[in-house]
């Protein structure tokens, strides 16, 4: 595993990129935001950023790239009403081993239990993600 502040991958054009939540910390709201060059489709809403909160969206999300590009990767978190991301200790330890891409994500607050944690599947090839 590496750790990471973001994650960027290489997505075909019309690729279906599904997000699985498999764990949140309860504590403070995690986000993944998904960043593209090109428009994402979410739930029938067209954007280049959406933001998957722990506590608004559903454990599993697709989300359809309309033109090939570049979708990059990283977690957020609300300190009370004061968005957060790549303070303190926050990082990705990233899993690139298989086809999906695993993510536990760790907020800035520090500890070893991740506080978001993601699993990415794609429905085409994508290119291995640069980190950085």
């Amino acid at each position: 595993m590496t750790d990471v502040q973001h994650v960027e991958v290489g997505a075909a054009a019309e690729t279906t990129i599904t997000v699985c939540r498999t764990a949140a910390n309860g504590d403070r709201p995690q986000g993944l935001v998904v960043e593209a060059d090109t428009e994402l489709e979410v739930n029938g809403v067209s954007a280049t950023r959406v933001v998957l909160w722990s506590h608004r969206s559903p454990d599993d999300v697709e989300i359809l790239t309309s033109a090939a590009g570049s979708v990059r990767f990283w977690n957020v978190w609300l300190d009370g009403e004061l968005l957060q991301s790549w303070q303190g200790d926050a990082r990705i330890e990233v899993d690139d081993e298989g086809e999906d891409l695993g993510l536990s994500c760790y907020d800035g607050h520090g500890g070893d239990v991740p506080d978001l944690v993601v699993r990415l599947s794609f429905d085409r090839a994508w290119k291995q993600p640069s980190a950085e």
